[in-house]
């Protein structure tokens, strides 16, 4: 008889994540990114173990799906024990050797068997390669499950993938509640016994816990299989400027947002953004972009600019990004004098050969952009440095055509994004 089974206690400062796959190094690294620590998961055989920080318990498993291990169902019942009564996330991790549409369907009707329909609920399915995530992302309808690739803002994303007031429930409908419970208990004895550090001496289970009590300080990790495959477009600009509302609006496109989490803007004197922070997106561009949102590098309240002028020259790149130097339609202050000058400085080679001058508040603009420019002296000396260069956002409208716009405006854009160039000639507007 099916025992009654009390809902998890909700832990609304720490979430329980299982990674699940084939790849064990792929798993590890994309472990490492929501737990901010990149020697937590470094394990080369296929095991089960845990780490954990403040905000995050991440089980990284062996797995689950293949049949032909030995004893399998011991796998799933370590893993059930490992991770009772429940948990808030399933990863499942897609490695380029195993993205055929069949394995991934199979490996997803596989966790429905075992773990009950509702995992899917629960459920993002996760690749590093681009191709792969093309090739599946039609079953992001057949299974309702976001298909992504993994970005430094993971640990966030990871909360707005979490289903809102409860975590997932294991049925027990192939293995008892019993079962798994003597189990945990079994693991738990083995693990005091050992100082929570070597592995499981029982013979049917090598699980293991990393202790990470204290949180990890912020790392940038790229886990991209081909980073160099994405091209950047860097928004640059002094605090209260309409970086972070700019980076939105492009993110927008098509009217509506694109299952990405949006960066964060509000009226503040104060840098908001306090690091570079990115999204990747693919539509409207036809080509894999990643938008990067920067900090104000010459406030005074930001912490170590220079190692985050080093962040930023990681995607400032000649020939492989485009800079929007965003400033304020109206406004224009000390700090802004020479500011394209004291960029390159800073980064290191002429980046008014890629940038585009963005001014926000586009709808205070009265009349031509251009001519707007040409009578504010400050203005016109930097649209000069960059081509005359210039585009105008209004940040507070959905509009398609202000990104399309701003899009042919982008050095050798046609080269760059033929799919948008296709579309131009043919007089259709960027979904």
């Amino acid at each position: 008889m099916q025992q009654n089974r009390a809902p998890p206690p909700r832990y609304p400062e720490q979430l329980t994540i299982a990674l699940l796959g084939k790849k064990i190094h792929i798993k590890n690294v994309i472990g490492n990114l929501i737990l901010n620590d990149p020697s937590c998961f470094d394990s080369k055989s296929d095991t089960l173990v845990k780490g954990e920080n403040i905000s995050f318990s991440v089980i990284n498993t062996p797995d689950l799906c293949d049949a032909e291990y030995p004893n399998p169902d011991q796998r799933i019942i370590d893993f059930m024990a490992f991770s009772h009564p429940g948990l808030d996330l399933f990863i499942l991790v897609v490695d380029p050797e195993n993205a055929q549409e069949e394995k991934v369907v199979g490996q997803i009707t596989k966790l429905q068997d075992v773990f009950g329909e509702q995992i899917t609920k629960h459920l993002v399915v996760m690749s590093p390669d681009l191709q792969s995530l093309e090739a599946l992302a039609h079953l992001e309808e057949v299974f309702n499950v976001p298909i992504v690739a993994p970005t430094d803002n993971l640990p966030i994303e990871c909360r707005t993938w979490c289903p809102v007031g409860h975590s997932f429930v294991y049925e027990y409908k192939d293995y008892s509640q019993g079962v798994v419970l003597r189990r945990k208990a079994a693991i738990e004895k083995s693990r005091a016994k050992n100082n929570w550090g070597s592995e499981d001496t029982d013979a049917t289970s090598q699980a293991t816990l990393q202790h990470n009590s204290a949180p990890a300080p912020p790392i940038s990790t790229s886990v991209l299989a081909a980073p160099d495959r994405w091209f950047n477009i860097v928004l640059l600009g002094l605090t209260g400027t309409g970086k972070s509302s700019s980076a939105n609006t492009i993110l927008n496109t098509g009217g509506s947002k694109q299952d990405i989490t949006p960066f964060r803007s509000e009226a503040s004197s104060i840098p908001v953004t306090s690091h570079c922070e990115f999204r990747f997106m693919t539509k409207p561009f036809g080509i894999p972009v990643r938008l990067v949102d920067t900090p104000d590098f010459f406030h005074e309240d930001l912490r170590d600019p220079e190692a985050h002028i080093e962040e930023c020259r990681k995607y400032c790149q000649r020939g492989q990004c485009v800079v929007l130097l965003v400033l304020q339609l109206g406004r224009f202050t000390d700090g802004e004098r020479g500011i394209l000058l004291k960029l390159e400085k800073r980064l290191g080679w002429k980046i008014r050969e890629e940038t585009v001058l963005l001014l926000t508040h586009g709808d205070d603009l009265r009349g031509d952009l251009v001519k707007h420019v040409e009578t504010h002296p400050q203005l016109k000396s930097i649209a000069e440095m960059c081509s005359f260069r210039c585009h105008a956002f209004n940040n507070k409208i959905l509009d398609n055509k202000q990104v399309t716009e701003l899009v042919k405006k982008i050095p050798n854009y046609k080269k760059r994004f033929p799919k948008i160039a296709r579309k131009e000639e043919s007089g259709c507007q960027l979904s």
